[in-house]
């Protein structure tokens, strides 16, 4: 039998974020420094992550989250009419935390939440080629997703069909098959959700097979 998923993950989450976040900072190298200050992106990530957690509790607690107007109750975080908005109202819906003897399954929701908590903005990737006309109106950042999780992620990332190898790409580069990543507009200095990608949705699956089968 598989071993049940903790949440939230084993450091004390300011220290490990504090700590990662100096190391990547370092990893980037002056030219990276002076193109993307990692600092200020985490702390505009870690406000729009409050956010989103105050938007998808309205959502949760309306009357019919399923048919509820999810541009209007996420306006501050998520694009309107984007890939974010769909899977909003899908988290909305999903069965929650249930109990099968003496083990709990917490439920893909708090997985997600959990994981965009214990997140770190680890690098840019510029600016999203959409390639879905439905999608083009919006210009949508790349923003690259460092996430521990304690060493149980290290499968998925050693995975050769998902990480073609896993590596952090250079300041500006977007490149698949290689980290997590969110798609982030970013206007007037506020940040709003429009897409997760599947390397980072994948993760996120990931961490929910690892509660007992």
């Amino acid at each position: 039998m598989r071993l049940p998923i903790y949440i939230p993950f084993a450091w004390p989450r300011p220290l490990w974020l504090l700590a990662l976040t100096a190391f990547l900072a370092l990893h980037g190298g002056a030219a990276g420094a002076q193109a993307f200050d990692r600092q200020a992106e985490n702390q505009r990530y870690r406000q729009w992550l409050v956010d989103f957690k105050q938007d998808l509790e309205r959502l949760r607690q309306s009357p019919d989250p399923g048919n509820a107007d999810v541009d209007s109750l996420f306006a501050r975080t998520l694009v309107p009419g984007s890939r974010a908005t769909q899977l909003a109202r899908e988290l909305a819906t999903a069965p929650g935390g249930t109990t099968s003897g003496e083990i709990h399954f917490v439920g893909i929701q708090r997985i997600f939440l959990a994981i965009l908590s214990d997140s770190v903005v680890a690098g840019d990737g510029g600016i999203y080629p959409e390639t879905q006309a439905a999608y083009r109106k919006d210009a949508l950042r790349v923003r690259y997703l460092h996430v521990d999780g304690g060493g149980r992620l290290e499968p998925y990332f050693n995975d050769p069909e998902a990480f073609k190898p896993y590596r952090l790409p250079e300041t500006g580069a977007l490149e698949r098959n290689a980290y997590p990543f969110l798609l982030f507009e970013d206007r007037d200095g506020t940040l709003r959700l429009g897409g997760v990608s599947k390397e980072f949705w994948e993760l996120v699956r990931f961490m929910d097979a690892l509660q007992p089968a």
